[in-house]
């Protein structure tokens, strides 16, 4: 039990620092510094502005070692723990922001009187206004934290779903080739190219690739079934062309013929006259 408690644990800090890009926090942190620093809020305008940017540093960056775990593994709790009526996102992000920033308004006081050396009347008179003022400043930079790491994540998402799809599109472009491979294959090495048509010829299949045709002793049944994954179509019944070589059509009569890359003439009968339309669009 004691070890399962230990590697969850394990689990939830190593989560912790994957979802955390170190760099892209303290652009955020640094950037709000500077904002602080120019605005000088808080009666600040009479301070030197490198000595307020000093303070406003330590203030956010010390802020941020608070917030920064504290919202993580309070959000996980409450994810396991609120009722499900209520376990949304934004209300585990307020609830969490907000015990962040109570544990944050404790602390802010001994920053303030390090560096001015006076606590605002006293230290539990001054808890209200500072854990009033650490919810506003820590709550824009979680929410912007917060936007920060859903784009991350989003970014993520379709990086992942590109490589998925460039992953499937690599599975059939294999599963196409497999079977055409197998026929290719049975051709003499001179004439093994890409495939462009077939045609049934008494009890041979004449097939044509780039590279040239050639006669094999095999029935169109078969040939069409080593196809059946291939970008193609049967315009004749003694006839199969990839969709890919076909560069242009032209009408004989009432007759479509479609004209290949290498200048091949093939005829398309009634029977598959509406497939092919619908597959080169026409």
């Amino acid at each position: 039990m004691a070890n399962r408690e230990i590697n969850l644990n394990n689990q939830l800090i190593r989560e912790f620092l994957d979802v955390r890009d170190l760099a892209t926090d303290a652009v955020v942190i640094a950037i709000f510094v500077v904002f602080l620093t120019f605005l000088r809020p808080f009666g600040m305008h009479q301070i030197d502005i490198f000595y307020a940017g000093f303070f406003w540093c330590v203030m956010c960056f010390t802020g941020y070692v608070i917030y920064s775990p504290t919202m993580f593994f309070l959000s996980k709790l409450l994810d396991s723990n609120l009722p499900e009526r209520i376990n949304k996102k934004a209300v585990r992000l307020i609830l969490s922001t907000l015990v962040a920033s109570v544990l944050m308004g404790l602390l802010a006081p001994f920053i303030i009187n390090l560096f001015f050396n006076y606590f605002d009347n006293s230290y539990l008179q001054s808890l209200p206004m500072s854990i009033l003022y650490c919810t506003v400043i820590g709550g824009i930079i979680a929410g912007v934290s917060s936007i920060k790491s859903l784009m991350l994540q989003q970014q993520q998402l379709l990086k992942q779903n590109a490589q998925e799809l460039a992953l499937n599109s690599e599975k059939v472009e294999s599963m196409q080739s497999q079977p055409v491979d197998t026929l290719i294959n049975e051709l003499p090495l001179a004439k093994r190219g890409k495939l462009i048509c077939l045609q049934m010829d008494d009890h041979y299949l004449n097939v044509k690739t780039d590279k040239g045709e050639h006669l094999l002793l095999m029935r169109f049944k078969d040939a069409l079934s080593k196809l059946e994954h291939y970008d193609g179509f049967q315009t004749h019944r003694s006839w199969w062309v990839a969709k890919e070589a076909v560069s242009d059509t032209k009408k004989d009569g009432r007759k479509l013929i479609l004209i290949l890359q290498n200048g091949t003439e093939v005829p398309v009968s009634q029977t598959y006259l509406a497939n092919v339309k619908a597959v080169l669009n026409l």
